[in-house]
């Protein structure tokens, strides 16, 4: 027995999926699987949506069992702690960060059964206990590591747990060329946030953020989503043509974070740091966009 036994509440199949949706109140509102998950209707398959600041579309199954996760790869890294610590109890997968933008998913019942092997095969294993959280999670990560990464459209058989397109590792090799020109401008951009702090240009558009936040709860800050389309865009303009714009300031100071229960206004210097976080974030796909990678493969 292993965390990732599938348990009463797993959906596990497309009729299972139909017998809990024939209990729900409000279709359009979909049938809450927990509070992070949502399951709607959608002719005869059923989406799941991550429901947070928004709702996402996560993933699709389909009547013949066909399982597709839907949500583009910026999508799960930022929902990434939810998924990798929670998915394996509402649907029958589980995931894993390998690298920087690259995480591995499987189903249970495929990383179960290779976990069983390697266990059995362990000469250091406890022959007179049965196998037990412990012992199992020290075979997890080396099995997750020879799954298949995440990708939109990555599609299972949700029974038997087959991935039906598995796609080779994505391999990045940089030009030399370009990867200069990415780190001359990236340098760039950063010693002129870095000039703006030492001239107090952040010390007001902090001082309004913080304002704002007065009398709200953290959950209703305003902070940026780095990595969807809009920030992404804004943040990779402004690397290029080495520009500093006003959305631009704000979005760092709203997404600078200081003290317990982030309760610290936060000052121009503590900028720098997130300034470092978000570039490291978004590092790959800002430089694919600079045209760093000569292939991906």
């Amino acid at each position: 027995m292993t965390w990732l036994e599938p348990q009463d509440r797993t959906i596990l199949n497309h009729e299972q999926a139909n017998a809990l949706w024939s209990r729900v109140r409000n279709p359009e509102k979909g049938k809450p699987i927990t509070g992070w998950l949502r399951m709607f209707k959608v002719g005869d398959d059923f989406l799941f949506k991550i429901q947070g600041y928004g709702s996402t579309d996560l993933c699709r199954l389909s009547p013949d069992n066909r399982f597709t996760f839907v949500a583009p790869p910026e999508v799960f890294q930022s929902h990434a702690q939810t998924l990798v610590s929670s998915l394996h109890r509402w649907l029958p997968f589980t995931c894993m960060r390998h690298r920087k933008g690259l995480y591995r998913v499987a189903h249970s019942k495929t990383v179960i059964a290779e976990m069983e092997k390697r266990y059995n095969a362990d000469p250091e294993k406890d022959a007179t206990s049965h196998m037990h959280n412990y012992s199992m999670y020290r075979q997890y990560s080396p099995v997750m590591r020879e799954q298949p990464y995440f990708f939109e459209g990555v599609e299972f058989d949700i029974v038997d747990g087959t991935c039906l397109n598995p796609r080779p590792d994505v391999k990045m090799v940089e030009k030399p060329d370009e990867r200069k020109q990415w780190r001359r401008a990236l340098a760039s951009f950063k010693k002129g946030i870095k000039a703006r702090v030492r001239v107090h240009a952040f010390d007001g558009i902090i001082d309004k953020m913080w304002a704002e936040r007065q009398g709200q709860s953290r959950w209703d800050w305003r902070q940026p989503q780095w990595e969807s389309k809009q920030w992404i865009d804004l943040l990779e303009t402004s690397i290029r043509e080495n520009e500093f714009s006003q959305e631009l300031l704000m979005g760092l100071a709203q997404t600078t974070d200081l003290g317990y229960y982030k309760a610290t206004k936060p000052e121009g210097k503590d900028i720098l740091k997130s300034l470092d976080k978000v570039c490291n974030d978004q590092s790959i796909e800002l430089r694919r966009r600079f045209g760093v990678f000569s292939k991906e493969a």
